[in-house]
C-alpha cells in the first residue's frame, strides 16, 4: 500500500497521507509523489477541487525525523519549487500551486511539515481531535516550506502568527477556529463527508473563473492596490472572452444549472 494515495471521487481529488503507524510522517520519497499527484489533479478536467487528509489518528506528524537527521532539510526542494513559479500558478507551494480549491481535512495532529501543508490549502476543516503546531523552533529550525512565515500571518494576523511560530505551542481545533485558522470544526466521524461536501460547495462555479480568482487572490498579497486592480482588470477582460462567461449568463437567463466548458 502506498504511503500517499490519490483517488478521484466524482469531481473531487482525494489525497491521503498513508503511514498511520508513523503518524503519517512524510519521507522525501513521498514529497515527489505528493507533487506529482497535485499536478495530475490540476490537469484533470474531471477534478474540480482537492481534499487532503491523513489515515488513522493523525493528519501528519511532519517530516520523518530519522530522514531529516540523516539527510538535512528540504530547502533545496523548496527553492526549486519557488523557481518553477510562473504567472499561471497562484503561489509556489505544493497545495497552493494548483488552480483548484484545496481543503485540508485535519484529523489529529498536524505539526511541522504537516501543519505547513494545511497552511498551503485554501481552507481547513478540523475534526474535533485536530491539533496544530509550528514546532520548528523546538528543533532549532524555521518553517521548512516558508508557508508559515508567509501565509500564516495573512490568515490569523501578524501577532497571532508570531505567537504560534515563536512559541511552537500546539493548539486544539477550537482554538484554531477562534483564531480563524480553520473555517469549521466537525466531529471526527463526519470529517471526510463534511470536507467533500464543502469541496463541492466551493467548486460549483466556472473552473476558469475559480482559477483566475485564486491566482489573483494569492498574487495580490505582495502587490500594491493599484497594481492589483490593473491585473484584476486584465483577468476580467480574459473572462469576458470565455465560453464559460457566455454559459453563465445564458444559464441564468434560462433559469437552469450551467454546463461549464472550462474554456
Amino acid at each position: 500500500m502506498a504511503d500517499f494515495e490519490y483517488t478521484v471521487d466524482g469531481s473531487i481529488g482525494l489525497m491521503r497521507f498513508n503511514r498511520p503507524e508513523k503518524l503519517n510522517a512524510i519521507t522525501y520519497e513521498m514529497l515527489d509523489i505528493i507533487d506529482d499527484s497535485v499536478r495530475r489533479a490540476d490537469s484533470d478536467d474531471r477534478v474540480r477541487a482537492i481534499v487532503v487528509t491523513g489515515e488513522g489518528r493523525a493528519f501528519s506528524a511532519g517530516t520523518d525525523l530519522q530522514q531529516l537527521s540523516a539527510r538535512g532539510s528540504s530547502t533545496q526542494r523548496t527553492e526549486a519549487a519557488a523557481r518553477e513559479a510562473n504567472p499561471n500558478r497562484p503561489a509556489p507551494w505544493t497545495f497552493a500551486s494548483t488552480a483548484k480549491p484545496t481543503i485540508a481535512a485535519v484529523n489529529g495532529a498536524a505539526v511541522g511539515l504537516g501543519v505547513e501543508f494545511t497552511s498551503q490549502c485554501d481552507f481547513r476543516i478540523a475534526g474535533e481531535s485536530a491539533r496544530f503546531g509550528w514546532v520548528f523552533i523546538h528543533r532549532g529550525l524555521i518553517t521548512d516550506t516558508g508557508a508559515g512565515t508567509w501565509l500564516l500571518s495573512r490568515v490569523v494576523g501578524l501577532q497571532n502568527a508570531a505567537y504560534l511560530l515563536y512559541s511552537g505551542e500546539i493548539i486544539n481545533a477550537q482554538r484554531a477556529k477562534e483564531l480563524g485558522y480553520v473555517i469549521e470544526v466537525t466531529p471526527d466521524a463526519e470529517l471526510q463527508d463534511r470536507s467533500l461536501a464543502f469541496a463541492h460547495t466551493v467548486s460549483k462555479g466556472a473552473p476558469l473563473a475559480i482559477a483566475e480568482t485564486k491566482r489573483l487572490l494569492y498574487q495580490s498579497i505582495p502587490r500594491s492596490a493599484a497594481e492589483h486592480v490593473s491585473y484584476n482588470a486584465a483577468a476580467l477582460n480574459r473572462m469576458f472572452e470565455t465560453e464559460d462567461f457566455k454559459e453563465g449568463v445564458q444559464s441564468f437567463l434560462e433559469k437552469r444549472d450551467p454546463a461549464w466548458k472550462s474554456r
